[in-house]
């Protein structure tokens, strides 16, 4: 009874101890997840909002401005964003050919320029609508209130006030934004979004012309990276493009030392598009003030695929050996040849020289009869015991 006893308090405890485990993962989980916002996630519940900051401070021969007030902005969101940052880019602006992961997938400014600007021309060739608009208001701010979470370009109208022309650059934006570039010193995002700014301010920058005096000049330049190439192409074909509508293709080749020049009234905004037909080279645009630097890189060569190794040919069927002759018969064995190899042979020796024990001279060979010896032996015993026995009784 003692032992049923001890089997049933076993039985309760580990019963206990299983229950006892099962109400502890789900506080597990529950621990996990935060970690898990712990780690930088995006808090996809919460609300987001954008805001556009305009002002000028003085800059040469113009003078400060200050708050901006006026300046219309119109907003497109190009991709939506999920909570660890990774963006899916929105038709018609997934023609984009760059691979855009997340706002610091690309460090090279020159390259998110060349984003910024293709995206102004897909949004305006394909009548996109804006998903927000605003006007800065006193304060300088174009408060575009309540937005969804996601990347967003923006699109600034130029402002002229007193004959001075004051231009915001087109800009990128992502909602909600990170908060520590500050933390960092401006050495970089470090891929979290702890404490992620929801209520996000973006600052585009900034430029101004006098608009009195002799059209601007502007100018674009090709350059190749490719050691003199021989399938480098002959021509290439230009976009401009003015305030983001195209103004007229050119064609650059050495006919005009790959370049081409181009004057206009100040207070316009230019960009250029390469065509590119092929994809042997790589096209980087760069802009210092009114000149455009198109510089494009041969790709490596991909090297030559080794050739296939030929398969083995089958070998060769053996040939069929010829029907050999019946074997010869091997020579009949000298009987009178004394057996001198091998131990038996020893023994037949040594047979030879025994003398002669009970009649006879050699151990018994092969195909002798050995059953007569132990018949033998038994009987000699009986007799010997049976001659001992007689001659007690005797005496």
């Amino acid at each position: 009874m003692k032992i049923f006893k001890k089997m049933k308090k076993l039985i309760i405890g580990g019963t206990l101890a299983a229950l006892t485990l099962a109400m502890m993962i789900p506080t597990a989980v529950s621990a996990g997840s935060e970690d898990s916002k712990s780690l930088g996630k995006i808090d996809m519940s919460r609300d987001t909002t954008l805001s556009v900051y305009y002002s000028f401070d003085a800059s040469g021969e113009i003078p400060a401005y200050g708050k901006m007030s006026g300046v219309n902005v119109k907003v497109y969101k190009m991709a939506s964003i999920s909570e660890d940052g990774t963006f899916t880019l929105i038709a018609p602006f997934d023609q984009l050919d760059e691979e855009i992961t997340d706002m610091y997938s690309i460090s090279d400014q020159d390259k998110w320029n060349g984003i910024i600007t293709k995206a102004v021309i897909i949004a305006n060739e394909n009548s996109v609508q804006p998903s927000y608009i605003g006007t800065s208001d006193s304060e300088g701010y174009a408060r575009l209130g309540k937005v969804d979470k996601g990347l967003y370009l923006g699109i600034n109208d130029p402002i002229v006030i007193d004959d001075i022309q004051y231009k915001y650059w087109d800009f990128l934006s992502v909602v909600p934004g990170p908060n520590n570039l500050e933390e960092n010193q401006g050495n970089g995002w470090d891929g979290t979004w702890t404490n992620a700014y929801y209520d996000v301010i973006a600052i585009p920058k900034k430029e101004a012309v006098k608009l009195e005096g002799d059209p601007e000049e502007y100018q674009v330049f090709k350059q190749w990276v490719d050691d003199g190439a021989a399938n480098r192409p002959l021509s290439i074909d230009v976009k401009i493009y003015c305030d983001g509508t195209l103004l007229e293709t050119v064609t650059l080749s050495n006919d005009n030392n790959w370049q081409y020049k181009w004057k206009s009234e100040k207070g316009h905004i230019f960009t250029v598009e390469e065509v590119m037909n092929t994809d042997d080279y790589t096209s980087k645009i760069s802009r210092n003030e009114n000149t455009f630097v198109i510089v494009n890189t041969k790709e490596p060569d991909e090297p030559d695929k080794p050739d296939k190794p030929e398969k083995p040919k089958k070998p060769d069927k053996p040939n069929k050996p010829n029907n050999p002759g019946s074997p010869d018969e091997p020579d009949t064995p000298n009987n009178d040849t004394p057996d001198d190899g091998g131990v038996l042979g020893a023994i037949r020796r040594l047979s030879d020289e025994l003398p002669e024990v009970l009649g006879a001279r050699r151990l018994p060979q092969t195909g002798q009869l050995w059953w007569p010896i132990p018949i033998l032996a038994i009987v000699g015993i009986i007799l010997i015991f049976l001659g001992f026995r007689s001659e007690r009784k005797r005496k």
